[in-house]
């Protein structure tokens, strides 16, 4: 991963991905920047507090959303400085089925397996698999673990990396404002390594993701409905 692409598109200030808080959208996605002149795809990572409070944010969620809640769909856009179009298939993430919307958020489940998309109306998304949902179902907060990323920091941010905690570290590479909330969601940060030559840190968070009320309340009513054939969860 190089330093443009932990940068976030929206502020341009660096990114360390923590669950609930960052995510990024890689060039695979072929997402579109509709809110552009020119329609530019959208890759890089993001801080979820810079698009909840960016005035693109309903034209970025609206694009998020027709990638992950669809198998895909072709694209046709023409070579920026020239005349030739070209189409390439989007590919989608399969949350097809919209099961919930309320005033901040809506749900929708994968066709394929246990495994439902929260979306805030803002543009934040929220994956829950099995593990997740029940923990929602019985009443505990769930927790989202990534395993392990790996990033190339800007800068040495502290002189012991292997010794600092997560506020230590957000607060070297001055993104501290960047994740506002975090202490709420009760972030377990693990050091794994870190090659000083080429600034590349290996790291792990599992953090409780800050979902909307409804969604949990939702999820909560929801979940423990009997199993499907297909091994989806469905309300009795």
């Amino acid at each position: 991963m190089g330093d443009e692409y932990a940068s976030c598109v929206f502020c341009g200030e660096f990114v360390l991905h923590i669950p609930g808080w960052a995510d990024s959208v890689p060039p695979y996605r072929l997402m579109r920047a509709t809110w552009q002149e020119e329609h530019a795809f959208v890759v890089g990572s993001l801080h979820f507090s810079c698009l909840r409070a960016s005035p693109v944010r309903s034209e970025f969620a609206a694009e998020f959303a027709r990638i992950a809640t669809g198998h895909g769909r072709e694209i046709t856009y023409r070579v920026a400085g020239g005349t030739r179009t070209h189409t390439l298939v989007q590919p989608g993430l399969g949350y097809v089925e919209q099961v919930f919307r309320g005033e901040t958020c809506a749900v929708h489940r994968s066709d394929t397996r246990d495994s439902w998309l929260v979306q805030e109306h803002d543009g934040p998304w929220y994956v829950l698999d099995r593990p997740q949902l029940e923990d929602v179902a019985q009443g505990r907060r769930p927790r989202l673990d990534p395993g392990a990323e790996r990033i190339v920091l800007p800068r040495d941010p502290v002189a012991d990396l292997a010794g600092v905690t997560l506020d230590e570290l957000l607060d070297g590479l001055g993104v501290t404002d960047r994740y506002p909330g975090l202490a709420a969601g009760e972030p377990e940060y693990e050091f794994w390594k870190y090659f000083a030559p080429k600034r590349v840190l290996e790291y792990a968070v599992t953090a409780a993701p800050p979902l909307p009320a409804e969604a949990v309340a939702f999820l909560r009513g929801h979940a423990p409905g009997r199993r499907s054939p297909e091994g989806l969860w469905r309300r009795r």
